[in-house]
């Protein structure tokens, strides 16, 4: 019996001093009780004549012991289901963030398919009414020939060439009227020519019609799977920010993500520096621009570079880079000549651009929403090489941007141009 109430005693200690989650607090309460339901079961034992009350008090304990058995056992399934659900969710929002991009880059291409489509209907249109208008002059003309024909032919053409003076008139006629039936007969025959193209260009102009149909539809779907997959977004960010647990989760996340990158820009210096041209090097070298480089894009620094605790969680971590808020869709910039040497998607981090300056130092760019430069791609400072996105492990449009010497991050502020 003492040390059942050393049990108590300590489980007591656990349930008043420690902090828990509600599923934690709910098992060692339950814990509690089943400690208390054996204690009464070893009085049971030693005194096995108690009276009907007692015995009665026992037994309401001991089937309360065996629902708690069972409530213990639902809650260690939960907080297992929680610890998967912290993966799971993990995994749930990059892959939505994979699937909007998706959508979004197609509703992109659809949109720049239908304007050229539209340019196209337009053209081909504007074709069908200067040939169309041709058509009647020509037809207009055809009359007034028919017109001249029928005058000629009810005068006669044996008696048009015998009122000829001579032999040689007689044959100039002859030949003028040949040539002006001759003529007649091209124009005819031109005529009907410009038929057919016009029934064909009105036919391309249908078929334009349809495909232009056919792509807004697409096009309009895309934006409905696109505006789907935001919400779900949506929902599982709101999600992680109710919940500790999977807050703590997401930072952990991105605490891997960043190690990733690590391991990822090492990589690349690696197989820069032992490619042929040993890495790119401009003109003017990266080390002589600190407090110089370019803004690579135009908004507010929301999150500086460096250690930091998470206001609502109170954990600590460290930020390799900086947050530049900015609107979806606004150009980013090189802020130093080079070369790139990563355009891709990258977990954590949405679509990244990485490059290369020379000596070591690299640039990184991330949360693009449009990528519009490939692996090799030379660049130089101040060219627009991608837009904000959205495309984040938290969906906040901005940018994310590192600096980077020797693979050790460094205080992009101190690099950047003040003003």
């Amino acid at each position: 019996m003492a040390l059942k109430r050393a049990h108590l005693k300590r489980w007591i200690g656990m349930t008043t001093s420690t902090p828990a989650s509600p599923a934690v607090a709910r098992c060692l309460s339950a814990a509690l009780i089943l400690c208390l339901a054996g204690s009464l079961g070893d009085v049971d034992a030693q005194s096995p004549k108690g009276s009907p009350g007692e015995r009665a008090a026992i037994e309401t304990l001991r089937e309360e012991a065996d629902a708690l058995r069972q409530d213990i056992q639902q809650q260690e399934a939960e907080l297992d289901r929680v610890a998967r659900d912290e993966g799971d969710i993990a995994d749930a929002l990059e892959a939505s963030g994979l699937a909007l991009q998706r959508h979004r880059r197609r509703a992109a291409a659809l949109k720049a398919e239908l304007t050229e489509l539209e340019e196209n209907i337009a053209s081909t249109a504007a074709t069908v009414e200067d040939l169309s208008r041709r058509i009647r002059a020509g037809e207009a003309a055809m009359s007034r020939r028919l017109v001249a024909l029928y005058k000629v032919s009810s005068l006669g053409t044996a008696q048009l060439l015998a009122s000829a003076d001579s032999v040689a008139e007689f044959v100039q006629r002859r030949k003028a009227l040949g040539q002006i039936l001759a003529q007649d007969e091209l124009a005819r025959e031109a005529l009907m020519a410009q038929h057919a193209e016009l029934e064909e260009l009105r036919a391309h102009l249908e078929r334009q019609q349809a495909e232009k149909r056919t792509r807004a539809g697409e096009h309009a779907r895309q934006l409905a799977s696109a505006a789907r997959e935001n919400a779900n977004r949506e929902k599982l960010l709101a999600l992680i920010r109710t919940r500790k647990e999977l807050q703590l989760a997401a930072i952990d996340n991105l605490r891997q993500s960043a190690r990733a990158l690590d391991e990822q820009i090492e990589s690349l210096g690696r197989r820069a520096v032992s490619a042929a041209d040993g890495g790119h090097r401009p003109v003017k070298p990266f080390s002589d621009s600190k407090g110089l480089l370019l803004p690579p894009v135009k908004g507010k620094i929301i999150s500086v570079y460096g250690p930091f605790r998470h206001p609502q969680l109170n954990v600590q971590t460290f930020r390799s880079g900086i947050e530049i808020a900015a609107d979806r869709g606004e150009p980013v910039q090189a802020v130093h000549s080079g070369k790139i040497i990563y355009a891709s998607w990258f977990k954590g981090y949405g679509n990244v651009l990485i490059i290369d300056h020379g000596s070591n130092f690299y640039t990184v760019y991330a949360h693009l929403e449009d990528v519009f430069k490939s692996i090799d791609n030379p660049v130089e400072a101040g060219e627009v090489v991608a837009t904000v996105g959205d495309s984040g492990a938290l969906g906040t449009p901005g940018l994310y941007f590192e600096l980077r010497h020797h693979g050790k991050s460094l205080d992009p502020k101190e690099w950047l141009k003040k003003g």
